[in-house]
């Protein structure tokens, strides 16, 4: 039996949904983006078929061949990362199951409206329906959305236990802040609901980037849907989150040199960047 994993960033999972008129919102890839897609198979299977990626544009088609780890006896993982396709426009296909598609650009304007999330986990046995170590390294998804962080979508927490004296002055004994961020899901065009699916999913990750920081799901917060654009079925969508700040130095700087793909000739090498929050950071790579 064959299962595409759930986390993988492009949709193979249509709509039951007739009502209204589906999305114009074509989810967006940057040129640097890798779109691992994951496929397990348990028993005794052999691969699945070739995936093709038909070019809408060009009305021609690409064949990609299935890369495999045997996870055990009974399961197989097949697995393909696409990377430095052209900018178009395609959709995927693998035997009979079609994706929604989706779009390559190298436009800042665009990928300027767009976040790029990042996800991955501590090892392989908190899920049976992805892998994110494939033969001892480890592996990140890349999942592009449409929207970002708002300043009128900030909310201040404290978490403090107070002394009252006999004038009634109030004498904080312990208090710590945080914030609290929303993060829009879609644009103006909003988008489809499964973009909230798999955000919800991915947020249950260990490690969950946007734009090279790190963020946790606040609480037990879900994507909640805020607009739902007249007669389409697209919304918009707000996920509370929260900034990490207590980190392990040594798994972060790992976690980040995975997820830029940073190439051996750089190894020993000072690597400057800056962060969604214009926070400039050094690594020696």
């Amino acid at each position: 039996m064959y299962r595409i994993s759930p986390f993988t960033p492009i949709f193979f999972s249509p709509s039951a949904d007739r009502h209204g008129v589906k999305s114009n919102c074509v989810q967006v890839f940057s040129g640097t983006d890798r779109i691992l897609i994951e496929i397990i198979a348990t028993g005794e299977e052999s691969a699945p078929p070739d995936m093709i990626i038909h070019d809408v544009c060009r009305e021609c088609e690409h064949t990609y061949s299935w890369r495999s780890w045997e996870m055990n006896e009974t399961t197989t993982l097949y697995f393909i990362e696409l990377q430095g396709m052209d900018e178009g426009v395609y959709y995927a296909s693998i035997g009979n199951n079609e994706s929604t598609t989706f779009s390559i650009t190298s436009n800042e304007e665009v990928l300027h409206d767009t976040v790029l999330m990042q996800y991955s986990n501590i090892d392989n046995r908190q899920r049976n329906d992805a892998v994110f170590w494939i033969d001892g390294m480890q592996r990140f998804f890349d999942f592009r959305v449409p929207g970002g962080f708002k300043d009128d979508n900030w909310t201040f927490v404290v978490s403090n236990e107070q002394f009252t004296t006999n004038d009634n002055d109030k004498i904080d004994l312990y208090g710590q802040e945080s914030t609290v961020k929303a993060l829009t899901i879609g644009n103006s065009e909003g988008c489809p609901v499964w973009f909230a699916d798999l955000i919800n999913r991915l947020l249950c990750c260990n490690y969950v980037y946007i734009e090279k920081v790190r963020y946790s799901r606040n609480e037990s917060d879900v994507p909640e849907m805020n607009i739902e654009i007249e007669g389409q079925r697209s919304y918009i969508f707000t996920q509370g989150l929260q900034k990490v700040f207590n980190l392990d130095p040594v798994i972060e700087e790992r976690n980040l040199l995975i997820m830029r793909r940073v190439p051996p000739t750089l190894e020993g090498k000072e690597y400057r960047e800056n962060t969604i929050d214009n926070e400039e950071f050094n690594l020696i790579v």
